[in-house]
């Protein structure tokens, strides 16, 4: 029965899967995704300029930059950037227009032919550096300030851990800290650091890591370095969040699956994947990511004291009853927005959907189920649905890379379609294997991050 019903589900999904090849259906896709923002167009954006200010700018200097680019290719002259800085623009504006028109030459590319895709491609950027330049300049590195004053919590003697439940948000540099014992010394010595030397360690470590996730997932090319604005990668970054490096330990787990139980020992949820390791029967790589861990921890031993790691527990139960006293600390997470019955029943639905699958298409669904049971669920915490969205042809892509930031009434996050979406592909899928369409033209296959070769987990690392 459920065969027949994946069947009957895939061949609806092949039909609708013609529509994004319309050219109108571009133009249609485009214009949704710029129409996304629209509850915040009020809102201040970046500098003195409103969302709606932000966004029109960006829009500019993407078009602008692809037109250069594009007149450029057409004429044989060799592509250089030139900054904006000498127009006598306003500091905020030329800000905006210079990186806009450098990531519109970037989504141009170098292919002679184009296609009405690349209106979705480029509508997509426009929201993702307008979502960027308006929470950026918020409490830059927030998280690795909390790192850090957990290691220097910890160089002091004291446990960095909750003693009791919070009881205010306002300071986001005094929220809990949850990460494992074994992590501390890391922060201990990033704590002993200057702060700018730790920050340009750890914002370039985030980076390289991220761009190693992209490349192990099959991204290849100018997209590395467009898709780092993709909110679910760039706020990672930017809050200095450990999900950049957890983004990378899911990719790096088709591999090598030892990563994806150090990258669970960091955050519950990222422990759902480890069941594909089961599913697999990759029995030795559950022992060395075992082995791993209880290295780590016992090196921490007689660094943190075993105070630590017996206050570890009572951190996370105090974690948790925080959650119940402030639940925007759950952000976009099910339980928040529909109760812990629903979310459960949800995320147990999900982790089935996972077991039935085996494969690179069984791990996809597995970082879905990850994301769905997740407790406290920000934007960086939607990374692991790269792997599933890559096998969407590229108008599909882009559309779903464009959900996420935004609040589209009803009750509904964004971010949650873009997982049904996801969770639809994954079902339509064939077999094990996670392959990009195969009936994509030169021009569309340029879009497609993973166009060049063709397969998410590529076995062939070129």
């Amino acid at each position: 029965m459920i065969s027949d019903l994946g069947a009957s589900v895939g061949a609806a999904l092949d039909r609708l899967s013609v529509m994004p090849r319309w050219r109108l259906t571009s133009v249609a896709l485009a214009a949704l995704v710029l129409a996304m923002p629209a509850a915040s167009w009020r809102t201040l954006g970046f500098g003195s300029l409103s969302m709606a200010g932000v966004e029109v700018l960006t829009l500019l200097g993407l078009v602008t930059g692809w037109v250069v680019l594009h007149l450029l290719r057409a004429m044989g002259t060799p592509a250089g950037w030139s900054a904006l800085a000498g127009l006598g623009l306003d500091r905020d504006v030329g800000t905006i227009l210079s990186i806009s028109f450098a990531f519109g030459g970037l989504v141009r590319g170098m292919e002679a032919v184009r296609s009405m895709a690349s209106l979705v491609v480029i509508s997509t950027v426009t929201t993702w550096l307008t979502f960027d330049f308006w929470r950026m300049p918020y409490l830059p590195l927030r998280d690795l300030h909390l790192y850090l004053g957990a290691g220097t919590t910890a160089l002091a003697g004291v446990s960095p851990y909750l003693t009791t439940p919070i009881t205010s948000t306002a300071d986001k540099d005094l929220l809990p800290f949850v990460y494992p014992p074994f992590t501390i010394p890391l922060f201990e010595l990033f704590a002993s650091m200057p702060p700018l030397l730790a920050g340009v360690l750890w914002v370039g470590a985030s980076i390289a890591a991220v761009v190693a996730g992209l490349w192990l997932f099959g991204v290849r090319g100018r997209w590395l370095i467009v898709l780092l604005a993709w909110p679910a990668l760039a706020q990672g970054i930017f809050v200095g969040n450990v999900a950049s490096f957890t983004f990378f330990l899911f990719a790096l787990g088709f591999r090598f699956g030892a990563a994806i139980l150090l990258s669970g020992s960091f955050k519950v949820q990222s422990m759902i994947p480890t069941l594909w390791l089961v599913r697999e029967r990759r029995w030795k790589q559950i022992l060395e990511g075992i082995v791993i861990l209880a290295v780590l921890a016992v090196i921490s031993l007689p660094i943190v004291g075993l105070h630590t790691w017996f206050a570890w527990p009572d951190g996370l139960r105090h974690f948790q009853e925080s959650l119940a006293r402030f639940p925007a600390l759950e952000s976009r997470s099910l339980v928040r927005w529909h109760g812990a019955t629903v979310a459960a029943a949800i995320s147990l639905v999900a982790v089935g959907f996972a077991l039935v699958a085996r494969g690179r298409n069984a791990l996809a669904r597995f970082g879905l189920a990850s994301i769905v049971a997740s407790p406290t669920l920000y934007l960086h915490g939607l990374s692991p649905l790269l792997a599933g969205m890559l096998i969407l042809g590229p108008e599909l892509l882009w559309f779903t890379l464009a959900l996420g930031p935004w609040h589209v009434g009803f009750r509904l996050q964004a971010a949650w379609i873009a997982m049904a979406i996801v969770g639809l592909a994954l079902l339509r899928a064939r077999g094990s294997d996670l392959r990009i369409p195969d009936d994509l033209s030169p021009a569309r296959a340029d879009l497609h991050p993973a166009g060049r070769l063709g397969q998410v987990w590529p076995t062939s690392p070129a």
